[in-house]
């Protein structure tokens, strides 16, 4: 068991690694994610990356899985881990989820400002 400020350390260390190692893809549709957070399972073997896109689609999903093996080999050069985490990709939905809730606000509160005809 890993103490929590060293696990979140180790989440930010991979957070800058992967990010960067995004940056240097040759692929230009990848240099325009953004990686939001990674989350570590407590044993340290696999690292989940949320990442932002201006697109969702599949293209993105398919080739960040595509690089994954190089983006750990990445990760296990800069990091000092005894064990290298496995690389997951997901899609973040909390800045959608934070957009639609924020629409949702607007609109009621465009329906309370609206005067009512008596």
């Amino acid at each position: 068991m890993v103490s929590e400020r060293r696990h979140k350390r180790i989440e930010g260390e991979i957070q800058r690694v992967v990010a960067t190692g995004i940056e240097y893809l040759k692929d230009p549709r990848l240099r325009l994610i953004t990686v939001t957070r990674v989350e570590v399972t407590d044993d340290l073997k696999t690292a989940v990356v949320f990442y932002v896109s201006h697109k969702k689609n599949d293209y993105v999903q398919q080739h960040l899985d595509k690089v994954r093996g190089l983006l750990r080999s990445k990760v296990s050069k800069e990091i000092n881990l005894r064990y290298t985490p496995e690389i997951k990709f997901e899609y973040d939905m909390g800045l959608d989820h934070q957009m639609s809730m924020e629409n949702l606000f607007k609109k009621i509160n465009n329906e309370e400002s609206r005067p009512e005809d008596s």
